[in-house]
């Protein structure tokens, strides 16, 4: 009996470990219509204090509604960069452990793109 629940635990472990990392997810925005699907979203690992870069913990594309969806494993000050038009644009943002809703907004002001939160 015992032999049969060890293995039933371990799986059940195993599968509830990506249950901890940290989901960042959220629409976003320009001009009030969603942008088009297949738009880069990519997010570092969280970041020392000082430090402007980092490795890419996740990556995506955008759907046709606009979302995205991206895990980080580790909680902190992260890096979001959305990649239109050729273009990257970067927001600071935050992973905790519990799913975080980023609903964003991009704008284009004299020809330069910038990200920001709804």
């Amino acid at each position: 009996m015992i032999r049969a629940v060890v293995p039933v635990l371990l799986i059940a472990l195993l599968a509830s470990a990506p249950a901890s990392a940290g989901r960042i997810f959220g629409d976003i925005r320009m001009n009030d219509k969603p942008l088009p699907d297949s738009v880069k979203v990519r997010i570092t690992a969280p970041l020392a204090a000082e430090a402007r870069t980092g490795p890419v913990a996740d990556s995506t594309l955008t759907d046709k509604f606009g979302s995205y969806k991206l895990n980080v494993k580790d909680e902190g000050r992260c890096i979001l960069t959305l990649v239109f038009e050729k273009q990257p644009v970067d927001l600071i943002v935050f992973s905790y452990k519990q799913a975080m809703r980023y609903d964003l907004i991009l704008e284009r002001k004299d020809g330069k793109l910038s990200l920001r939160r709804k």
